[in-house]
Formats: C-alpha cells, sequence, structure tokens
C-alpha cells in the first residue's frame, strides 16, 4: 500500500477514536460501519503481509509441536511472549490476547491478523480471551488493533506473525498390494512407503487414480484408472510437489478367459478326441489342460473359440477331469468336471518284446485299451502268470515273465472280470546256431 494511502487510513483511525471519546462512546459504531471498518483493516493487513497461497486449516488439530503466546494489548502497542512472535510451518498456536485492567484505553483492544485471524479477537481491559490455529500457511502475516476507539494511539498498534517454511522429507514409495488388475481399472490397491502427505494424488501410468486416501504417513488406498495392457509405474504426489515413483510396479492385463461350453464332452481314455472349447478372453497362444494332462494340437482360433485334441486319460475310474484354459499372460480359466472319459473295451494290440530266450525272466510293455488301475489287473503269457503288474496308463501295462521253456503261447490281459487276448503274441525260442567258417 502506497504509504500515502496508509497514512490516509491511519488518520482515520485517528479521527474515528477521537471522535468516539468525544462522545464518551455513548454511541457504537453500526454494524455496517463496524464491517466497512474491517474491510479496510484487511486491505491494510493483505498489503503489509507476505506469503504464498493460503493453505486451510485442517478439520481437526493432531500430533505437531504446541507453541503458546501471550499478546499484550497496551495503549498503544503489543507485545509479544515469548519473542520473536514465529512459529514454525505445521505448528499449533495457542494464542492468550490480554489487555491490562490499567490500560487507559475506553474498552480495549484487539486483535486481526491477516490469514489467521480474520474475524478479529477482541478483548476487554482486565480480561483474556484465546484461541487455537495451525501454522499451515508460511510467510509473513501482520496484525493490527480492530477496536478502532481504543484511544487516539490507535493507528499505532501493529505487528508482524511469521511462519517459517518447513521443507517436508520427499516421499518414497516401497510396495504396492496388489500388482496387478485388469485394463478396465476398478482395483483397489494399498502403497506402502514414506512421508505421504493429506492431500497426495496417485497416478498409474500418468492416469490418475480415484479414490485416493492418505491413510498415514505411510500408507494410501487408491482405485486403479483404466490403463492399457502392461507394465506402468505408480507415482504419488504430496501436496507440496515432491514425489516418488515405483518403477513398473503394477501390471494391467487382460481379462482372464473363461469357459462357457465344450463339444463333445466326453471321449476314450485313450485320447485323441478332437474337441472345440468356446468361451471368452481367448489369447494367441493359450494352452489347454484337461485334468493334469496338456492337450495336443491346441489352435486358437478366435477370442471366442479353441480347438484340441484330448491327451490320455484318468488310469482310474475318476473320469470327469476339469478343463484349464491358460493364457500366455498367465491368467487362466476352468471348467470343472467339464470332461467325461469313457473305457474302451478291453482291447490288447502289441508287446514289446515279443520275443525272449528260453529258461530266463523277462519285462514285457503291453499296448492296447481299456486298462484301469481301479480293478484288478492280471497278465498271463502261455498260461503262465506273469507278475508286478502294472497299469502305467491307459493303454500301456507291464509285466514281468518268469523263466519257461522253448514255445509261443496268447497274451492275455484281464481287468476286474474282463479279459483280452492276443493270439500267439510272445514266444520263446533258443538263439540259432553260430556256423563256423570253412577252411580252405
Amino acid at each position: 500500500m502506497p504509504r500515502a494511502i496508509f497514512t490516509a487510513v491511519a488518520l482515520l483511525f485517528v479521527a474515528i477514536g477521537a471522535v468516539a471519546q468525544e462522545q464518551d462512546h455513548s454511541m457504537a459504531m453500526t454494524p455496517t460501519a463496524q464491517e466497512e471498518h474491517l474491510a479496510h483493516l484487511r486491505e491494510l493487513l493483505a498489503e503489509r503481509s507476505s506469503h504464498g497461497p493460503v493453505i486451510p486449516q485442517p478439520d481437526s488439530v493432531g500430533e505437531a509441536a504446541v507453541k503458546n503466546f501471550t499478546v499484550t494489548a497496551r495503549s498503544f502497542d503489543f507485545s509479544v511472549s515469548p519473542s520473536p512472535f514465529s512459529v514454525n510451518q505445521g505448528d499449533v498456536v495457542n494464542l492468550t490476547l490480554t489487555v491490562p485492567s490499567s490500560d487507559p484505553s475506553s474498552f480495549g483492544h484487539g486483535i486481526l491478523m491477516e490469514t489467521y485471524v480474520e474475524n478479529g479477537l477482541d478483548c476487554l481491559k482486565g480480561q483474556t480471551k484465546q484461541m487455537q490455529f495451525v501454522a499451515t500457511t508460511s510467510g509473513t502475516f501482520a496484525f493490527v488493533c480492530d477496536i478502532p476507539d481504543c484511544g487516539t494511539g490507535h493507528s499505532l498498534m501493529s505487528g508482524t506473525f511469521t511462519v517459517v517454511k518447513v521443507a517436508n522429507p520427499a516421499p518414497t514409495v516401497s510396495s504396492i498390494a496388489p500388482t496387478s488388475g485388469s485394463v478396465a481399472g476398478g482395483t483397489a490397491v494399498t502403497i506402502t512407503g514414506t512421508g505421504f502427505l493429506t492431500g497426495a494424488t496417485v497416478k498409474f501410468g500418468g492416469t490418475p487414480a480415484t479414490n485416493v486416501s492418505v491413510v498415514s504417513a505411510t500408507s494410501i488406498t487408491a482405485t486403479a484408472p483404466a490403463h492399457a495392457a502392461g507394465k506402468v509405474d505408480v507415482v504419488v504426489t504430496n501436496s507440496d510437489s515432491q514425489s516418488a515413483t515405483l518403477a513398473q510396479s503394477f501390471t494391467y492385463a487382460l481379462p482372464g478367459p473363461t469357459i462357457s461350453g465344450i463339444s463333445p464332452s466326453t471321449g476314450p481314455t485313450t485320447g485323441g478326441t478332437a474337441v472345440t472349447i468356446t468361451g471368452t478372453n481367448f489369447q494367441s497362444g493359450a494352452t489347454v489342460t484337461f485334468g493334469t494332462r496338456p492337450a495336443t494340437t491346441v489352435t486358437v482360433v478366435s477370442a471366442t473359440s479353441i480347438t484340441a485334441v484330448t491327451p490320455l486319460g484318468p488310469a482310474s475310474e475318476q473320469l470327469a477331469v476339469n478343463v484349464v484354459v491358460t493364457n500366455p499372460d498367465a491368467t487362466s480359466g476352468t471348467a470343472t468336471n467339464a470332461f467325461t472319459y469313457t473305457v474302451p473295451a478291453l482291447t490288447v494290440v502289441s508287446v514289446t518284446p515279443n520275443l525272449a530266450v528260453p529258461n530266463a525272466p523277462i519285462t514285457i510293455t503291453i499296448f492296447g485299451a481299456g486298462f484301469t488301475s481301479a480293478l484288478a489287473s492280471s497278465v498271463t503269457v502261455a498260461g503262465v502268470a506273469g507278475t508286478n503288474v502294472q497299469v502305467i496308463d491307459p493303454v500301456t501295462i507291464q509285466a514281468t515273465l518268469p523263466s519257461h521253456a522253448a514255445g509261443r503261447g496268447d497274451v492275455v490281459v484281464t481287468i476286474g472280470g474282463t479279459s483280452a487276448t492276443l493270439r500267439d503274441g510272445f514266444s520263446w525260442q533258443n538263439p540259432p546256431p553260430k556256423r563256423r567258417a570253412v577252411k580252405h
């Protein structure tokens, strides 16, 4: 404010005070005059103060340093104890205004401070008044007496309050949970770190998160926004513009696959059934399993259709198996007990080896169909029972044959009460004699 205007305002205060004293305070200021007076004072204080954008007072006072000051108002000056009248940004200020009972003013004095005591705090002679505020905004704040008829020296009552800016440490981000979510957004995440301030914002890959809540200085909750698939940075920015980045810490994934149907839904335990799987979100390169075994010849026809060939089924009677589609991004969809393996008719197709020397035990492998470990099984060759019979899978059995004389015979496999025969499927033969070379 130019010095001439300031002087004029000061003279105005003196004039108002003088008139009031002459009238022995018989007439109080009208509400309109009082508001005009305060408006002029606020303009004056704004010109004499120096600070940045005003940070609003918090809803409640938290844990912070508490500073107690007593401002004694006398005709016609302010004295502050302790001095200087200065605090750090974030401090809680308990302000006590007191006017000595011996003060020569007519009524008492008041204090009006830019930003922090905007509505004034008035005090009668011989009394005290208190108020509390948080030093949210740093800078220098002018204050004056707001009672114009306190005496002819009213215009001399002024001072300044200083809030020292405190640089908060930059935030850090150490982890985020969960670390992945849908490209559609909506994943609720918890960000852990240090130095988070009230009003902090969060971005995922440059896109602002929603529902951001600073739970504490070490925890923030937020909802991830929609974003294209892939890994993105998570950035926390405090209200003081300092920020922290956890690089490539959140992965946006396409929705996982779903399975709505399998056709046909049954096939033999020997495998080889061509099936079509329908559903959603199938990705190129997806794999398919039936139970614990991977399907063969898997072809992703489209995002809603896959063709595959069933593998061997289980060797047990637990024939209904889960069908699982797994995309390259590790997301998967499961159809529970969606494919049923049927046990085909018991058949013996071949034996390997099918020839042995007499009088020596040998282990043979029998190939066929309809083998199951759920029922008792046995193997005979030329009427001789094999030992260590083991069902390897629905098409393979192993057994050990004891010593036997030269000859040949049928291979018979019995599963439960059903048998299958391979006629003359095995033979014992002596090796042909070695021929001696003829000397000439």
